[in-house]
């Protein structure tokens, strides 16, 4: 899918009436924007030209012309950007289908979730690298990303948690002070448990960073650094367990870039480390 509809996409649960009007007709029908002027796409969908305007500046364009010019480009390069991707799982599949369906799938979501890639990442880097501790908090599937990204910051000898109990959460967060880092990892971003570890947390003084959707929900609230990931999911009852892929790369980014800022001491610590592991192995 073409990077200018992810972004679409994905801000499209938290744009206004008027801007999610015109958001929609250009999800629905991409094409139909070579012939609209900007007061005819503002009548077309009801909203107005200060608000189609406002859109594309949300988009990160300066007005309507630059945007319906990228727009244009982005469509000439894929004639079916306004279409996923990726088929859906059929019953009549086999093995070898399905296999390519679901690895097509985890590689769209990648792409889609590198595309909203910004300096929130560099925030997220900068926070963690001069951290006393960091801290992980999530509950159900998001608990087993919160534990590997624990193990992976505790073999470079950064202290921290992930705990699964709710209630050691609450004491995790409740002892953290300034120069601390809370990590919250949550889809959604509502599970009531986790936002309430996040508050806390951010009233100790932590900086707080949260993995989740683009949404209006609670635990944005209470973050100061957000990492958004864009999903696409074929999984059986639509359990998003392709978010967890999204979660994990960007895990994986982040711990990847703090060993290299640690230049010769991440790299030998990261090293003794692998080389403890590896004298215990039969």
């Amino acid at each position: 899918m073409n990077e200018i509809m992810v972004r679409i996409r994905f801000q499209l649960p938290s744009l206004p009436r008027a801007e999610k009007a015109v958001a929609e007709a250009l999800l629905e029908t991409p094409e139909a924007i070579a012939g609209l002027t900007l007061a005819k796409l503002a009548s077309e969908t009801g909203s107005s030209d200060a608000s189609v305007i406002r859109f594309c500046k949300r988009l990160g364009y300066n007005g309507y012309t630059e945007f319906k010019t990228a727009f244009l480009s982005a469509l000439g390069e894929d004639p079916s950007l306004n279409r996923d991707v990726i088929d859906t799982l059929d019953a009549g599949d086999n093995m070898g289908a399905i296999l390519k369906k679901v690895f097509q799938s985890n590689m769209q979501t990648l792409s889609e979730t590198l595309s909203l890639a910004g300096s929130n990442y560099d925030d997220a880097l900068a926070a963690m690298e001069k951290a006393n501790s960091i801290h992980f908090f999530g509950v159900g599937d998001a608990y087993v990303v919160c534990l590997l990204a624990h193990m992976k910051l505790f073999r470079m000898g950064i202290s921290g948690s992930a705990y699964s109990d709710v209630v050691l959460q609450f004491n995790a967060a409740a002892n953290l002070k300034p120069g601390d880092v809370a990590f919250a990892i949550s889809y959604e971003g509502r599970s009531r448990n986790v936002v309430e570890a996040m508050r806390i947390a951010k009233e100790q003084g932590a900086t707080t960073i949260c993995i989740t959707k683009m949404n209006k929900s609670p635990l944005l609230k209470v973050c100061d650094i957000m990492l958004y990931i864009s999903t696409t999911d074929l999984t059986y009852g639509r359990d998003k367990v392709a978010r967890r892929v999204a979660d994990q790369v960007i895990i994986d980014a982040l711990i990847t870039a703090l060993i290299v800022k640690r230049g010769r001491e991440g790299y030998n610590k990261a090293k003794a480390v692998r080389l403890a592991i590896d004298r215990n192995k039969i």
